[in-house]
Formats: structure tokens, C-alpha cells, sequence
């Protein structure tokens, strides 16, 4: 795993720190079950990463089918986790939901700020209509 990859990975893992401990001011319950859900989408990150590092040639690329499949559980395994949640402890869903959706909006707007940022990089004199 790759700097990039690895910072990435500790920033959903804080966003999902974060949201468990706002759902402690709800109940232990919800806490519970954001932890829960953020620890299943934090692992279904890292296999996404896995599957990405496994694209091409090179020695890993024999795994890429287990790669892909142990993504694909991680996805099933998160929505397993919300609809327990939504039977078990209704509740506790909107946190759950939360948790679930943390990493992918962080990191929506971190990739959003590299952009503006790029673009901000660039001269002056450049229109983006060469683009």
C-alpha cells in the first residue's frame, strides 16, 4: 500500500471515529452500530485498495479476482449490517447511515479541494479551453 493510499485510508478511519463518537451522544447503542458500520465500510476501503494495487500486470495481478471478491463482500457485508440495524435497533439507523456514508462524502471533498487547488495551480494565461 502506497503513502497515498495508506492517508487515505487513516481519514475514512477518522470520519468514522468521528461519527461513532457523535452517535454516543444519541445512546451506546447507536455508537455501537456506526462503529460497527464504519469498521465494515473502513475494511471495504481497504479492499477497494487492494482490488485498484491488483489492476495490470505484475505479480499481483493473480489476485485480482480475490481482490475483486473480497470487495464485493465488504459491500454485502456493509448492507447486511445497515438492514440489521434497521430491524434491531431503528434508532441507531440514522447514525448507521451516517457512518456508512462519512468516508465516501470525506473523501468526495477532499478530492474536490485537490481539484480547486490544481486548478488554482495553474497559469494565469490558461483559458481550460485547451482541455
Amino acid at each position: 500500500m502506497d503513502s497515498v493510499t495508506g492517508r487515505s485510508i487513516l481519514i475514512i478511519a477518522s470520519l468514522q471515529a468521528a461519527t461513532s463518537l457523535a452517535a454516543l451522544i444519541s445512546s451506546p447503542t447507536a455508537a455501537l452500530a456506526a462503529a460497527a458500520i464504519g469498521l465494515l465500510a473502513v475494511a471495504r476501503y481497504a479492499a477497494v485498495a487492494f482490488f485498484v494495487a491488483t489492476m495490470g500486470p505484475g505479480p499481483k495481478a493473480s489476485l485480482h479476482a480475490f481482490a475483486g471478491a473480497a470487495w464485493m463482500i465488504g459491500l454485502l457485508a456493509l448492507a447486511v449490517a445497515i438492514v440489521a440495524v434497521a430491524v434491531k435497533a431503528r434508532f441507531a439507523l440514522p447514525w448507521a447511515a451516517a457512518a456508512a456514508c462519512a468516508g465516501p462524502l470525506g473523501m468526495s471533498v477532499l478530492a474536490f479541494a485537490s481539484g480547486i487547488r490544481a486548478l488554482a495551480a495553474r497559469h494565469p494565461e490558461h483559458t481550460g479551453a485547451e482541455l
